[in-house]
């Protein structure tokens, strides 16, 4: 029975990990933000809009231009003070 019970606490202990790191996953993702057709200067593009990069990425057939946001500094920030 003791090891029924402890391999049940290990199975849920390994589907929340697996979760949190699917979330994760989905997370990094959602970071890019994308615009229609990529022109050729989509890195320009972005830093005008205030996004840190661009670059073309191919998406469902199509190629749209994809900006990183920009990164916030957290820990220079907080040197400053």
């Amino acid at each position: 029975m003791d090891k029924i019970r402890s391999l049940v606490v290990v199975s849920t202990i390994a589907i929340i990990l697996f979760l949190v790191i699917a979330e994760q996953a989905n997370a990094a993702d959602a970071d890019l933000f994308c615009f229609g057709p990529c022109p050729d200067d989509c890195k320009q593009f972005c830093i005008s809009q205030g996004y840190s990069d661009g670059l073309c990425e191919d998406f469902r057939g199509k190629k749209d231009c994809c900006c990183t946001p920009s990164k916030k500094q957290i820990f220079e920030s907080q040197l400053n003070n």
